[in-house]
């Protein structure tokens, strides 16, 4: 049985914001999730979704707002009609507030994303926060949980969007903020004309703030009201009479309902592929091609820097000198047909040259890499993705290619630092021995090299260069593939530091051969 909200006074003679008929959407594994579904929201209007875990609930949004994803996880999706009206926002459990921008941000980002100037105060006012919230630098941490709803809720509003789906917004949400969220979205809907689509399991939710509810049974749509409108706007009898009401025919829906058959044995499912390297290279380049998308991004590149930069430099300087002190001192004791201070002269700083590449590359991406990788793979998991795309926010442009950036910045500083600090290594093992010309001669090869060495210079400054490119694509590819599990995100990490170590030895190997070459055609 399909069903299909009716519309109140407010709606009559308007045009559906969204609607669909005859939806259809069949599992890669051959079993059906929807049938002959019909689903119509007003301008207005707020309609919940209601049914078990794996009824399909996300599957149904997935079919009306985003079919071609579903298609490219091997669902079959189909439809008599389906139409939108307006810009959609998906507002994920717990808002999925940005943890890189503070409260004021966050609903100043939606509207720099819809082309309108800072103006967080009254969206702060609509929705009931104090207005001191929207002072610069109030983090987004010390939020309780139905502040941040409702801040996620402003800031999508902030952006103009005409639809919104709330996935769960009620979660660890108290008795009180329940009904207070309630009003909030009726106030809204009616004020401003949204559409909202409430995908939740918290009944008080559902009656205080539903024009229709439905449950989702066996792929159909049912409905489990009589259409008399939001609890939270009749009187204390009736509200709780409704919620006492939707709680019985909840219970029966539930106990009626057979499931869906079972996955045939062997059956897999398709997963999304995520962002090509490639993908994110050249969503990088472009970013870097438009100056004004840097200042839009500048205070996520800085928080990316931070993580990927600030907190591991020490760790990188410090192996850095270690490794310029040991090295040179075990190459100086490798022979004893030359003096140790001779020894040292004739290698002076090309050991330097030769290991600063590949050690500082696999020590970014085994630390700074995975820092970002698993940031970035968190905000998939957390579905702050998601929320930036509904806020029209270009996610390739912003979080991609500000989080490669970063990670090619902060890997070019990393490896000025680990060669400065392999100096400063080598530099102390030159005064053990009394040498007092040390420092110029561990940098000549890179400030004045001999002929002979300077292919090694290039071939350095090279690797650098791509390892720069490499890391920072890799890196960022993986973290910003679709997570659905935490297990993912921990693959994602583990993925880019093999990529990117295997890369490091490929390359090292193929210059090593050419420089071979070179040296043996004179």
């Amino acid at each position: 049985m399909a069903a299909s909200p009716p519309s109140h006074d407010a709606h009559e003679g308007q045009p559906p914001l969204f609607a669909t008929e005859g939806l259809e959407v069949t599992l890669p594994d051959g079993r059906r999730v929807l049938s002959s579904t019909d689903l119509r929201v007003f301008p207005g209007q707020v309609v919940s979704l209601l049914g078990p875990s794996g009824a399909g609930k996300t599957t149904l949004v997935s079919a009306l707002f985003e079919p071609a994803k579903l298609l490219s996880r091997g669902y079959a999706v189909t439809y008599r009609a389906r139409s939108i009206n307006g810009e959609i926002a998906f507002v994920p459990q717990r808002g999925a507030l940005f943890d890189h921008l503070d409260v004021g941000g966050n609903i100043a980002l939606a509207q720099h994303a819809a082309g309108k100037p800072r103006d967080v105060l009254p969206w702060l006012d609509a929705v009931g926060l104090d207005r001191s919230l929207g002072q610069r630098g109030t983090s987004v941490s010390t939020l309780s949980g139905g502040q941040a709803q409702r801040v996620a809720v402003a800031r999508t509003l902030a952006a103009g969007r005409r639809i919104v789906v709330l996935d769960e917004p009620s979660v660890g949400l108290d008795p009180l903020a329940v009904r207070r969220l309630a009003r909030l979205i009726v106030d809204q809907a009616r004020s401003r004309g949204v559409a909202v689509l409430l995908i939740t399991h918290d009944l008080t939710l559902a009656a205080g703030a539903s024009d229709a509810i439905l449950f989702l049974k066996d792929g159909q749509l049912l409905r489990l009201d009589d259409g008399g409108g939001p609890a939270e706007l009749a009187a204390e009898e009736q509200r709780v009479s409704r919620v006492l009401e939707l709680e019985r025919a909840t219970t029966r829906a539930l106990t009626e309902s057979a499931g869906l058959p079972p996955r045939p044995r062997g059956a897999r499912r398709k997963r999304e592929a995520g962002p090509s390297s490639v993908r994110v290279l050249g969503a990088s380049i472009l970013h870097a091609l438009r100056p004004h998308l840097f200042f839009a991004s500048a205070r996520l590149f800085l928080r990316t820097t931070a993580k990927s930069l600030l907190g591991p430099l020490a760790f990188y300087a410090v192996v850095g000198v270690l490794l310029g002190f040991t090295v040179l001192f075990v190459i100086a004791k490798m022979t004893t047909d030359i003096k140790t201070a001779s020894m040292l002269r004739l290698v002076g700083g090309t050991y330097i040259l030769s290991l600063a590449p590949p050690m500082s590359a696999v020590l970014f991406a085994a630390t700074s890499g995975n820092v970002v990788a698993a940031w970035l793979g968190g905000m998939q998991l957390g579905r702050q993705a998601l929320a930036l795309e509904g806020l029209g926010v270009h996610v390739p442009r912003y979080l991609w290619s500000t989080a490669w950036l970063a990670l090619f910045v902060s890997y070019l500083t990393t490896v000025l630092v680990f060669v400065a600090s392999m100096i400063a290594g080598g530099w102390l093992l030159f005064q053990t021995y009394g040498a007092s010309d040390g420092l110029a001669l561990l940098t000549s090869d890179f400030v004045d090299p001999a002929p002979a060495r300077r292919p090694y210079l290039v071939r350095g400054v090279g690797l650098v260069a791509s390892y720069a490119v490499a890391i920072a694509t890799i890196a960022t590819s993986r973290g910003v593939g679709p997570k659905d599990e935490a297990s993912e995100v921990t693959a994602a990490m583990t993925s880019s530091v093999i990529r990117c170590t295997l890369f490091v030895v490929a390359m090292e190997l193929a210059t090593v051969a050419v420089l071979f070459s070179l040296e043996g055609r004179r």
